[in-house]
This record gives C-alpha cells, structure tokens and sequence, in this order.
C-alpha cells in the first residue's frame, strides 16, 4: 500500500462518477443481459447476474490524471462502498427494466424531456467551444513570465521527504493475525536498520511498486502521506529507518532517504499549471466577447407583468 494520503471518499465519489460517465452504466447492463456470459477477464464485483469486470475497472482508472488515481487506488474502502453503490443501482434498473418501467407514457415523456434538455445542451456547449477557440500559440513564453512574476508570492512549495517503505498487510479484526505480522514487522525493522534496506524492501515488502525500486515511494510533502506517519517521517534524520507504524491497513517501516526544503517553485515549474490558466481564461473572455455579440444586453427585454402573472398562475 502507497503511504501517499487516500482522499475523502466523498471527493473519490465524484471522481469516480465523472470518469465512469457511460462506461460502467453501459457495461454492467449488458453484462448482466448477457446469459450465459461469455469467458473474459475476472469479475471484480457481482450481485446477481449484474456484474463489474475487471477490465472495465481498468479503463475506468486509465481516464484518471495519474494523482487521482493514485488516490483512488489507496482509498479502498471508498472504492469498494462505491463498487457496491454502482452493482445496487444497476441491479435496481434491470429489474426496472425487467418489469417494463420504461415503456410508461408518464416516464416516456420524461425520458423525452431529458432527451431532448440533453441534446440542446451538447449541441450548445459543442458550438461555443468551436466559435471560442484559443489560438494555439497562447499564451507566450512572455507573458506565461508575467503571470508567474505576478504570483510567485502565492507559488510557495512545503517541505517534501523523499521515503522508502517497508509493507506488511494485516488481516481485517483478526488481532492474532495482527500480532504475528507486528512481530515480523519488527524483525524486518532491525534487519533493514542493520543491513541493506533495498534489499529487504525487495524481498520482504507488500507493495509491489515500491518493493521493485527497493522500497522507495516517491517525495512528498506531511499533507500527502498517511496521517499515521506524518509525524514519524516529520521527525526521521536522512537515512535514519523507523520502528514499525501500524496504520488502518498494515504495518510500514520507513526510511528518509533525503528532505527539500520549503521553498517558491521554479517558473519552469509553474508553466504547464499557468498556461492552462491563462488558456482557461482567454476562452472565457472568448465566450464572454460571443455571447455579448449575439445577445446585447441592450436588446435584452423582460416583461415584468408578463412574469409576476405566469408567477401568479403557478401558485
């Protein structure tokens, strides 16, 4: 398990609904159609017949930027809770299905409504984005300088420790099982202390991806690791190898391998971040400048007994 800080599960929620869009709503429909399944990659989670394979978790993830699905992946009890969110709701629109709910007048014209709100939407965003259109060579390299000279006070950096981990998983409400692994905790803390900690790290960690690069995580700034070893790796010296740590999924033993400073990011830092800024709000001024041409305020009229009686007749 990565150290790296797990996200609130509300936030992993919505990310998670914005990356699946229709992927999983299509996906798991037809599978649970599918009778019998044809042989394909392993189920990840199944109610009934309504199942989630583990390719379409796979392409799930791909659609996120590399540190929210880090973030994601560490979070595996929001993941979980909404993996079981996901099956319920499709379980619910099959059996609604099932039963011919769709072919209602009154949920008909709903879905018509829907429709026809979500096509007017899509064929209205689509051709603002087409007339607001940034030129490709914006921002310059002089003026990306200038917004980077006027926030450089804002662009601070906190203190980030580079660290190597040992891990250990621990059986769920199991304090037997809890116990042993502490106890090989232990025994693997004096023997990376004494010895080589890559090479303990290799053969004896849990997490695959630090285990290959010989326990290293990454650098990282307190706000990002676990809360239960921040205040562990706050206090390590470089190259020093901590005792054990429980946290809420097993055990770490980790190493400062070296710390930065606090200190203001570097332009060449900050370019990407400020030139998708200053793209973001070009085009808004874009679209602010269209929307002014086609509809000028001055022309713009609202008849206010006309409202105040449609109001009236709603009551």
């Amino acid at each position: 398990m990565n150290p790296a800080q797990a996200t609130p599960a509300a936030g992993l929620g919505r990310r998670l609904r914005a990356a699946a869009g229709v992927l999983l709503v299509s996906s798991v429909g037809v599978a649970a159609a599918q009778q019998p399944a044809a042989p394909g990659p392993a189920v990840v989670a199944r109610i009934g017949e309504v199942t989630i394979g583990q390719d379409e978790i796979e392409k799930l993830l791909q659609t996120l930027p590399e540190t929210e699905r880090a973030a994601v992946k560490a979070d595996r009890a929001s993941l979980d809770g909404w993996l079981r969110q996901r099956l319920v709701s499709e379980a619910l629109l099959r059996d609604a299905r099932a039963k011919g709910w769709a072919d209602r007048p009154d949920v008909k014209a709903r879905i018509d409504a829907a429709t026809r709100e979500i096509t007017a939407r899509i064929v209205a965003t689509s051709y603002l984005e087409s007339v607001s259109q940034v030129p490709a060579g914006f921002p310059s390299d002089a003026e990306v300088k200038a917004a980077y000279d006027q926030g450089k006070t804002g662009f601070n950096l906190p203190a980030a420790y580079r660290v190597a981990q040992i891990y250990l998983a621990t059986p769920e409400r199991d304090p037997a099982a809890i116990a042993k692994v502490r106890d090989e905790a232990n025994r693997l803390a004096k023997q990376a202390r004494s010895g080589d900690f890559a090479a303990v790290a290799r053969a004896s960690s849990q997490d695959r991806r630090s285990a290959e690069r010989g326990g290293e995580v990454d650098t990282l700034p307190l706000a990002r690791i676990l809360p239960e070893l921040r205040d562990t790796v706050a206090r390590l010296k470089q190259g020093q190898v901590s005792e054990p740590v429980q946290a809420e999924a097993g055990f770490h033993i980790v190493k400062l391998l070296d710390t930065q400073p606090a200190r203001t990011a570097t332009l060449e830092e900050m370019k990407p971040q400020l030139q998708a800024a200053l793209r973001q709000q070009r085009q808004q001024q874009l679209v602010q400048a269209y929307m002014a041409q086609l509809a000028p305020p001055a022309q713009l009229s609202i008849d206010s007994a006309a409202l105040d009686a449609a109001l009236k007749k709603t009551n």
